[in-house]
């Protein structure tokens, strides 16, 4: 695979290899193994947050998206032809040009993974059977990011030009015993249990160094830097090791009568090396019932009305251990701190930051699952439902120390979070004839969590973000909300002006001193509809998300229309506008101020206000359709090939997310925050893209 991105500069090349097979010898052993092989390259220029002003460090949307629009930015010069420093449209030059960022600074990833596994299974009976599986997991991974000097953002090391270059070795063995055994007690009653050991070993190893002070621009090599060390930007080391080895016995029975009622119990010990040893064991069970009504009643076997029904109950525990060295205290070494004055070289000695807690001990999830699974009106109806309830218990916690103590952070076990919610699955096959099928399908989710039980001495816990913009876990919250800067409002309870923003003499409003809660992220709920219609060989597919409700506070929106660039702000800024809201004796506001003030000053979110860049991110979303067609099975049957298709196909077609401002044609899924499932933070990141492909599928 080749994909170039749409912004200059980003660019994914990815190679994979992969086999697999089983082999039945004769003497009752199956040989069965797979082999994986994958190399991911990946460049692009950087990206980093931003909160409406200059970027903390090189960022090619940083400084793009605020760009007026009278400035022709395709046809400006972006470096000094003497320099090659950036230039830009201000005469103090305190931006960095985009198109300089793109052709002088990137990040780049490197990564050769090699998994796989291999299983031997002995038949001992016809009944029991003995199997030992291997897999391993290793990838080394290349990270670099390099800019060369003549930059403007993000201070002196980013200006004078930085490489930095870190290598990780990630290895993972995996190992597991496992005997199976199945029996019938009666013509009624069938048993069979698996029990079994399993072993973890994860070592991961990083190295690296990073350059600052470029001598000769353009060239990227650590000699060609004045200053070397092994810390990254953030002053965080780079060089790093971990070990560590988890080992599971477990054992689950099945009991079934009559192949309509089903009875399962397991349970599972792990030991994990990331606790002290009174506290690195713990067991976990779980148990589930099931009913099929349709087997067990005769009136409803071979009814046309309900074809088939299950219902399921389900209690299930699990475990987190957390990361490794969080109980006893590490030691960092450091050379070349420093020299004195008479260039004696310092080397220091020193214990990290990190209290230890050896007391720590394990997170138990539990959860109660129950549900019902159907068939109804000749098949044609089908249906999945689950209600579940999920409690985290003695969650482990960084909790933030006072740096008198010696220490910043340490790690506890503090609060549980619950999380109950609803899935629902329901399909319709609308069509169904020899050479026409047309199937509908709808999935509906639903999920409200809660933080409890946190000590008293701990306020709140930062989830994601920032101490002063962020994601936090607080006592009797959902999990993740929303805490920022905010606008000061009236809080005289029974008052007509409660909650209204005050406005201060100049005109606008007045920041509070503390964050506050600004929403909850957490959508109210989601649906999915994806419709397949097939005609003989041809198939059409779409499919089209719509998500009901979560707050976000998004800086693209707040910047753009602070900064007046979009035809939302399209209107005589001559007039003299008035802020709702209330003055700060309690009357209502009625002091004149300008445009710029209101929305520069003000809507921007910029100075301390993000709850006025928090938006509802409801959205509807054309997620993806395709058109596929599929060779005749007449046809390949005259050659070596076993099927053959071609499909186009586009993701991220089309999306409306009627909440924000109408022609900033913001994306709610953009974060702030890397590849995971939190969202609520957006800091002036990248757009999303539209993708429209051609594959070609082939099968021997």
């Amino acid at each position: 695979m080749n994909d170039e991105g749409f912004t200059p500069g980003n660019n994914l090349r990815k190679n994979s290899f992969g086999l697999g097979g089983t082999a039945k010898l004769a003497n009752r052993f199956t040989v069965s193994g797979t082999f994986n092989y994958a190399i991911t390259d990946f460049k692009s220029p950087p990206t980093a947050t931003s909160f409406g002003s200059n970027p903390t460090a090189s960022s090619v949307f940083g400084n793009l998206i605020y760009t007026p629009r009278a400035v022709d930015l395709i046809g400006l010069a972006y470096e000094n032809p003497l320099d090659h420093s950036s230039i830009y449209y201000r005469p103090g030059n305190d931006i960095q040009n985009p198109f300089w960022t793109v052709n002088n600074a990137f990040s780049r990833q490197k990564v050769n993974r090699i998994y796989g596994n291999m299983q031997l299974k002995y038949d001992i009976l016809k009944n029991l059977n003995v199997s030992y599986r291997v897999g391993y997991d290793n990838y080394s991974d290349q990270n670099s990011y390099s800019q060369n000097k003549g930059g403007t953002v993000g201070g002196e090391q980013y200006v004078l030009g930085l490489h930095r270059t870190v290598d990780g070795h990630n290895t993972i063995w995996d190992h597991t015993i496992v005997g199976n055994y199945n029996t019938s007690f009666s013509s009624d009653l069938d048993f069979s249990v698996d029990a079994g050991i399993n072993s973890q070993e994860r070592i991961y190893n990083q190295n690296g160094q990073k350059s600052t002070q470029q001598l000769v621009y353009g060239l990227f090599d650590h000699d060609n830097f004045i200053v070397h060390e092994n810390n990254s930007e953030d002053g965080s080391r780079i060089d790093f090791k971990s070990q560590s080895l988890s080992v599971g016995a477990f054992a689950q029975a099945l009991l079934s009568y009559r192949q309509y009622f089903f009875v399962t119990l397991g349970g599972r010990n792990s030991w994990s090396s990331n606790l002290e040893q009174a506290n690195r064991s713990l067991f976990y069970p779980s148990a589930s019932v099931a009913f099929i009504p349709t087997t067990a009643i005769s009136s409803l076997s071979g009814s046309k009305s309900v074809n088939y029904l299950k219902l399921r109950a389900g209690y299930s525990t699990s475990a987190n251990f957390g990361n490794p060295y969080a109980t006893r205290p590490t030691l960092s070494i450091n050379t070349n701190v420093f020299a004195d004055r008479v260039g004696t070289v310092i080397n220091s000695n020193s214990i990290s930051n990190r209290l230890a807690n050896p007391n720590l001990q394990a997170e138990l999830l539990k959860e109660v699952e129950v549900g019902a699974e159907g068939k109804f009106f000749n098949n044609r109806v089908n249906l999945d439902l689950t209600f579940y309830r999920r409690v985290s218990n003695d969650q482990i916690l960084d909790r933030e120390l006072d740096p008198a103590t010696g220490f910043t952070v340490t790690s506890i076990n503090a609060g549980s979070v619950r999380n109950k919610g609803i899935e629902l699955g329901l399909g319709y096959t609308v069509v169904r004839s020899k050479d026409w099928r047309w199937q509908v399908d709808g999935n509906f989710t639903l999920n409200r969590s809660l933080v409890y039980d946190l000590p008293p001495d701990v306020k709140q816990v930062v989830i994601d973000g920032f101490t002063n913009s962020g994601l936090f876990a607080i006592n009797g919250q959902p999990l993740g909300i929303i805490q920022g800067s905010q606008t000061l409002k009236d809080t005289t309870k029974g008052s007509a002006t409660f909650g209204q923003r005050i406005v201060g003499a100049n005109g606008n409003y007045i920041s509070a001193t503390e964050i506050g809660i600004l929403g909850d992220p957490t959508p109210d709920f989601k649906l999915s509809g994806i419709s397949t219609l097939s005609f003989k060989s041809f198939s059409f597919r779409f499919q089209v998300d719509y998500t009901q409700g979560g707050d976000m506070v998004a800086y693209t929106p707040g910047t753009l229309i602070g900064r007046g660039l979009t035809k939302d702000t399209d209107f005589d800024r001559l007039l003299p506008l008035i802020l709702p809201g209330v003055k700060q004796d309690g009357t209502p506001n009625d002091i004149q101020t300008s445009a710029s003030h209101v929305y520069f000053d003000n809507l921007s979110g910029f100075f301390g206000m993000e709850d006025l860049i928090t938006y509802d991110a409801t959205v509807v979303r054309l997620r993806e359709a395709s058109l596929a067609y599929s060779l005749p099975a007449t046809l390949m049957k005259k050659t070596s090939f076993g099927s053959a298709s071609i499909s186009v196909s586009g993701q991220n077609l089309w999306y409306y997310a009627p909440n924000f401002p109408k022609y900033v044609n913001f994306d709610p899924e953009t974060s702030s925050l890397g590849v995971s499932n939190v969202r609520g933070l957006e800091y002036l990141s990248g757009p999303t893209s539209r993708r429209i492909g051609v594959s070609l599928r082939v099968s021997f």
